[in-house]
């Protein structure tokens, strides 16, 4: 369903809940999720306490909201990459759409990431589960069985360095370099190519 498809009534409605998204989101970045308050999140977007708990009947409920926002979001730029690449290019791509991810979406990236009290706040949903982790476990698998990698590595240890490589590079974009005049997506590019190549030779 497209928002022209909607109702006025419920276009007023789609816009408010993500009024409070984007409330709660940014006090959380500011607070940690410990000090989110409801009723601040009314204050800050005009409007009433009463009227918020029509959306989101608790704090839990509206934290639980914001981390699956963010989810899909990230879910949506690696599901973005063509399927049909070459397994090694493939594998590049889901690393460059991570770092585009958090560049392009610097709250959403450190609060479901680098949030320590929203740890525990998964998503459920089947579609987010399936364009984080997974894809990135098919990704290396996809490398394996093409013999681009080395099969003298084991999956699960790839998986763990092409996580930690890319949120690491991610996290300093963000947290510390994002004012250089620098093009660090580029970087990214250099080096992921780099450390993609050294994986076709065993350890």
């Amino acid at each position: 369903m497209t928002e022209e498809d909607l109702t006025p009534r419920e276009r007023r409605a789609a816009r408010t809940r993500e009024a409070i998204l984007d409330a709660a989101r940014e006090m959380i970045s500011e607070r940690g999720a410990h000090g989110l308050s409801l009723r601040e999140v009314a204050r800050r977007i005009d409007y009433s306490p009463a009227g918020l708990y029509e959306y989101f009947g608790n704090k839990d409920e509206l934290v639980a909201a914001v981390v699956a926002q963010g989810f899909e979001r990230f879910s949506r730029y690696l599901l973005g990459v063509p399927i049909d690449l070459p397994p090694r290019d493939y594998l590049l791509e889901l690393g460059m759409a991570y770092i585009r991810f958090a560049v392009e979406n610097p709250q959403h990236f450190m609060l479901i990431f680098n949030t320590p009290d929203l740890r525990s706040s998964k998503p459920d949903d089947e579609f987010i589960a399936e364009g984080t982790h997974h894809v990135l476990i098919k990704g290396i698998q996809r490398c394996l069985d093409a013999g681009e990698i080395s099969n003298s590595y084991q999956r699960e240890d790839l998986v763990f360095a092409a996580w930690a490589t890319v949120h690491g590079m991610s996290t300093l974009i963000v947290s510390h370099l994002s004012h250089d005049d620098h093009d660090w997506l580029a970087t990214s590019r250099v080096m992921l190519e780099a450390w993609c190549r050294g994986l076709e030779q065993p350890p």
